[in-house]
């Protein structure tokens, strides 16, 4: 899983009520029955009835998850369950008892005939702000409704390997959009079928009006459905950019990718939703799907650069966890989880590759592609540095842990590339990081998992002495890695560049153009302190007072009026090159408004550059690090 863009500066299944499926009594079926009622939702809440097989024991707890793969923290997805009730064949009400808030006791279970509750979403739920907007629910009668069925399907102890059906009615202008696979669709209702519990929460379902796009790409069907607010995207938009993506990712991939379909539902919010959530977005991954959520006022060019690098980053999930885990994830405990030691890989392999797979095919050059290993570490240096990759993936859904778990996809990637590295120079270009993978996907594949305690070893016995020395020192150790003794083996050095910034309002790729200063009487104003590309051509200097942005003024600048603040700069980062904008000043105490186009803003940092004194050897190994 990915999120992306906190854009804040100061941040910088399932069926219900009459789609109920009939019961016999007399002969209880060997699948669990599950149905959802999106038509009468009742107060943002739809119904939920689980049918299940006949129960054997006296007593039997049902559960909705506390954690989900992909997703590394606790998330008590109990919490937006409401009035659980059992009922036995007759409609008569049987004891439950809640054990916690994402588990209740059945009690009398052999007369179990079925369990109903309602579900609220989490994109206005109570304490739905905890959620990744993409790991959620959202439901908006008769306009659409995201539907990740880990927070409204649960399970029972003991039928985590039964199959499901899954019976969904919805109105007739929504369409579903999902890789589950269907018994049968109708304008009313949507019949599915799921092998176990996994798979009811491994495939998520977007219902909206039909804005979907699937083409053929090899052996490997692609689909794009997409929910638009303002109707503003369409589907059709997009698919160039996926189409070259995919390609070049299963061109990237070779033999190591073996998915025969991937859909991405991408739910986009208004900015209502995106205050809510803390300015977060992003995609959680599937085995043949993602759900991807960003801001409906995103520019085409926006949007499209960050569906590139966010659904090619779970896309890269086909290869790992899909083709390549542990037993922790292929057993997975929603409630009682064990986590694997491997996020540096999970996690890691899969973002380096993601950027990786852009140079590598031609889709981004080099210097950017220096320039976001370097984003990468300088952000990775905001955690902490000494803590164990290893125990701090075991322990992630705890302290100290949690808090370094935005590490996986900064130090994570970093990691990749030193191994990949490593392997290139003592292979002599040969090999790298991906055939490593490629080779433990042929070994394993996606229902052979690895023994956690093992994996390590395997690899250093395919690959070099030191490789070990490597995992053993910054994986599994706690020493930080210096970054410029791999630079410098494929002839790479510091020195200055210029590299693109997420938007206007940043004097580099790490800090806004202002810095917050009070006056003499104790006001706290912003002041100009850096300029970068845009700006500085639109005749802002250093030094002067910045008040407002596109016509919208800040208000005074303090805690309390963080949100309001956030509002002025949130558009911005949605801006595409040829958006025209101001910026409202004061210098000199005159009040000024100058005009511009946002182009693209580039700042001159010291960043990674290629080293003019690099050997022949060293230039070498560079150009299969990235091209082979």
């Amino acid at each position: 899983m990915k999120n992306i863009n906190f854009i804040y500066i100061t941040a910088v299944v399932l069926f219900f009520g009459c789609a109920t499926l009939k019961n016999d009594t007399s002969k209880k079926q060997s699948f669990i029955e599950a149905s959802v009622d999106l038509i009468n939702v009742e107060n943002d809440k739809v119904k939920i009835i689980i049918n299940p097989p006949k129960i054997t024991q006296e007593e039997i707890i049902f559960y909705i998850p506390q954690i989900v793969p992909g997703t590394y923290e606790y998330s008590n997805f109990g919490r937006f369950i409401e009035n659980v009730k059992a009922l036995d064949d007759k409609g008569k009400s049987l004891k439950v008892e809640a054990i916690d808030e994402n588990s209740w006791k059945i009690f009398d279970a052999k007369k179990l005939d079925r369990v109903t509750y309602y579900a609220n979403d989490t994109f206005d739920g109570p304490e739905g702000k905890d959620i990744y907007p993409m790991g959620g629910t959202n439901f908006k009668e008769e306009e659409t409704f995201l539907l990740n069925l880990h927070s409204m399907i649960g399970y029972f102890e003991g039928f985590k390997e039964s199959s499901y059906n899954l019976s969904i009615t919805s109105p007739k202008n929504l369409k579903p959009f999902t890789s589950l696979p269907a018994i049968s669709k109708s304008d009313s209702i949507d019949v599915f079928s799921a092998k176990r519990y996994f798979h009811i929460i491994d495939n998520p379902i977007l219902y909206s009006v039909p804005n979907a796009v699937s083409f053929d790409l090899d052996n490997i069907k692609v689909g794009l459905a997409i929910y638009s607010p303002s109707g503003t995207h369409s589907a059709e938009t997009y698919k160039p950019a996926i189409e070259e993506m995919m390609i070049a990712q299963k061109q990237f991939l070779g033999a190591a990718n073996k998915t025969p379909s991937y859909d991405i539902l991408l739910h986009l919010m208004g900015m209502d939703d995106l205050q809510y959530f803390g300015g977060m977005m992003g995609a959680l991954e599937h085995h043949t799907s993602t759900t991807v959520v960003f801001v409906d006022q995103m520019q085409k060019q926006e949007l499209t650069q960050s569906l590139v690098d966010v659904v090619s980053h779970e896309f890269f999930h086909t290869l790992t966890p899909l083709n390549i885990h542990s037993e922790e994830i292929h057993n997975f405990e929603y409630n009682t989880p064990l986590m694997s030691k491997h996020l540096w890989m999970y996690e890691g392999t899969t973002e380096y590759f993601a950027n990786l797979f852009q140079i590598n095919q031609g889709l981004i050059g080099e210097q950017n592609f220096y320039n976001r290993m370097l984003e990468k570490l300088n952000f990775s240096q905001r955690y902490d540095d000494k803590m164990s990759f290893t125990e701090m993936s075991a322990g992630i859904v705890d302290e100290p842990y949690q808090t370094n778990y935005g590490n996986v996809y900064q130090k994570g990637a970093l990691i990749n590339m030193c191994l990949d590295i490593i392997i290139r120079e003592e292979s002599k270009g040969e090999k790298g990081i991906l055939w490593v993978m490629q080779n433990l996907a042929k070994k394993y594949g996606k229902e052979k998992p690895f023994k956690d305690d093992e994996l390590i070893n395997e690899i250093v016995e395919m690959t070099y002495p030191k490789v070990n020395d490597f995992f053993k020192n910054h994986v599994e150790g706690n020493t930080p890695i210096n970054y410029m003794d791999y630079f410098a083996k494929v002839g790479l050095t510091m020195g200055d560049t210029e590299v693109p910034l997420p938007s206007i309002l940043f004097k580099d790729n790490k800090n806004p153009f202002f810095i917050p200063n009070p006056d003499e009487s104790g006001t706290v104003r912003y002041i100009v302190d850096g300029l970068n590309s845009s700006i500085e051509k639109m005749g802002l200097k250093v030094g002067d007072i910045f008040l407002g942005l596109d016509g919208k003024m800040l208000p005074e600048i303090k805690k309390e009026n963080a949100s309001q603040i956030n509002e002025v700069f949130a558009p911005s980062f949605m801006w595409d090159n040829d958006k025209e904008f101001t910026i409202t000043i004061e210098r000199n105490n005159e009040i000024i408004t100058l005009s511009g186009i946002t182009g693209s803003p580039k700042a001159k940092v010291t960043g990674i550059v290629e080293d003019i004194n690099a050997d022949d050897y060293s230039i070498k190994l560079r150009n299969s690090w990235l091209k082979n």
